[in-house]
């Protein structure tokens, strides 16, 4: 029963969204996490960038995935397109020595692209990104071992960067999991437990670090970063009154690396379907005073346009319905919204349909 009138209250509220029914949305408690959440806005991943790696590393992480260099140039471009914040997916264990300190010339790196989002007046994201591949394995056996990188990451790069202010946001972990594991997309109840436990730990990390730390947004995740009930409802949020909850949503996949379902129209009972997953979110989150952003999601067609705007559009509707913020993934590749080398918008289109809230 509890199934059906969820379901009734979701497709009730997709209609009300579909025709923009602005007195129909929740009314969350204006917090001040939920309020800096909001202000997210409609943002941009710099993906396949930043994070990077390979094995043997390469002379140049930061373009060993095909993406150029990034520049002040592209950055002003995310603004001049009509972003509001740019999250910077940062790989690290190619550039810490054995003890984990990390190298000044890639943190200098960062700064460099931290700087170029302030100055175009964008708000920034950096995270632990592909570290997941060396030594962020959510799970009892390597829990130890992976608090102590992560708290030692977090406190030098909150350190490094203590006299920013709220305009540059920490976001924990990308998708914190057990790669190559059976149910490495789904989770179970021991990397649940880690996952939280692992947010807690680089939180008191960063709030001890000083400067502008002490009040600034840090995102929390959940395992795999997932919208799922078993997911959300595992996530355990610190008593912390500038925590953001950061979800990825990529409808119709299982999970990050399969994209089977991604050329397809979607059609009402899909809408009542993504409505019933924001609706559960901000039940959870929002409606208690946390703020949420959806800090990835995306498509990859690109041969039917109208398509994708239409799934573009009326996503970034539901989820601003629901007083959250959502940022694109854009990966140079299949999920890209510009052209990094002509520094062009090569889908205005979809560009649109996502920033003209």
């Amino acid at each position: 029963m509890a199934k059906i009138f969820e379901t009734i209250i979701a497709f009730f509220c997709c209609l009300c969204s579909l025709v923009n029914i602005p007195a129909f949305a929740p009314k969350p408690p204006m917090t001040d996490s939920v309020r800096f959440a909001q202000s997210l806005g409609q943002g941009w991943n710099l993906g396949n960038t930043l994070e990077s790696w390979r094995i043997p590393e390469p002379e140049d992480t930061e373009t060993c995935w095909g993406n150029p260099k990034t520049s002040m140039e592209l950055i002003a471009l995310v603004k001049e397109l009509g972003f509001d914040s740019v999250r910077i997916p940062i790989t690290w264990f190619q550039h810490m020595d054995g003890e984990y300190n990390i190298e000044e010339e890639w943190l200098a790196r960062v700064n460099e692209v931290v700087d170029y989002v302030l100055d175009a007046g964008m708000i920034a994201i950096v995270n632990v990104q592909h570290d997941d591949q060396d030594w962020l394995i959510a799970n009892f056996e390597n829990e130890e071992k992976a608090t102590e990188i992560l708290t030692k990451v977090w406190k030098q790069v909150a350190e490094h960067f203590a006299g920013y202010d709220e305009k540059l946001v920490f976001d924990i972990m990308n998708e914190p999991r057990v790669v190559g594991a059976e149910d490495e997309w789904e989770g179970n109840a021991e990397t649940r437990e880690v996952v939280n436990r692992l947010n807690v730990a680089a939180l008191d990390a960063i709030r001890s670090s000083g400067g502008f730390n002490e009040t600034r947004y840090v995102m929390v995740t959940t395992c795999c970063a997932s919208v799922t009930k078993d997911n959300t409802d595992a996530l355990v949020v610190p008593e912390d009154e500038h925590v953001i909850v950061s979800l990825h949503y990529y409808y119709g996949t299982a999970h990050r690396s399969e994209f089977k379902d991604c050329e397809k129209r979607l059609r009402l009972k899909d809408y009542v379907e993504i409505h019933k997953t924001l609706r559960r979110i901000y039940k959870s989150f929002v409606e208690k005073g946390v703020g949420v952003s959806i800090s990835e999601f995306g498509w990859t067609d690109r041969e039917n346009l109208k398509n994708l705007m239409d799934k573009a559009d009326r996503f970034v509707g539901f989820v601003s319905f629901y007083g959250m913020s959502c940022l694109v993934w854009d990966n140079g590749g299949d999920f890209r919204l510009i052209d990094r080398n002509s520094l062009t918008a090569e889908f205005p289109d979809y560009v649109d349909a996502i920033t003209k809230r």
